[in-house]
């Protein structure tokens, strides 16, 4: 398991506990972002998540090139951009792609954060096979065991 997140290293201590403590053991990847060093604090600044996680992920591609992925993410940034990027551009390494719809968190960004017509934009061009939305966590362990 890799945990790819668009949070700083500071957070690393809070993050792994949480990690830890909710979900199976895995390497966490944060941003390089410092305070004391203002060229890499600046440049964390201007890559945007999505193409932090792109960027990240064909590094990760790099380091295991025989491995095919398993990408889970969630409505609130730009998860479901990123991933069908990736699909589209290595589409023999990403089995799968589910994006959690998160709700009741901030109700007005949530209105256009999970709408149909986003995924659908977002995933225009990957096979409808290949990803799917949960909003329970039920919904994805039936998907997991879809993969056995």
């Amino acid at each position: 398991m890799f945990y790819l997140l668009a949070s700083s290293y500071n957070l690393y201590t809070f993050l792994r506990s949480f990690t830890s403590t909710h979900y199976p053991r895995g390497q966490l990847m944060l941003r390089e972002m410092s305070w004391m060093e203002l060229q890499s604090f600046i440049v964390s600044l201007t890559i945007g998540t999505q193409r932090y996680k792109e960027e990240r992920m064909r590094r990760v591609f790099a380091w295991l090139p025989k491995r095919k992925w398993v990408f889970i993410g969630d409505s609130t940034q730009t998860d479901p951009e990123a991933y069908a990027t990736l699909y589209k551009e290595f589409p023999e390494r990403v089995g799968r792609i589910w994006i959690r719809v998160v709700k009741g968190v901030d109700e007005e960004k949530e209105k256009e954060l999970n709408l149909e017509e986003r995924f659908e934009k977002a995933f225009k061009g990957v096979p409808a096979h290949v990803w799917r939305t949960v909003e329970q966590p039920g919904e994805l362990e039936e998907s997991v065991r879809e993969l056995e």
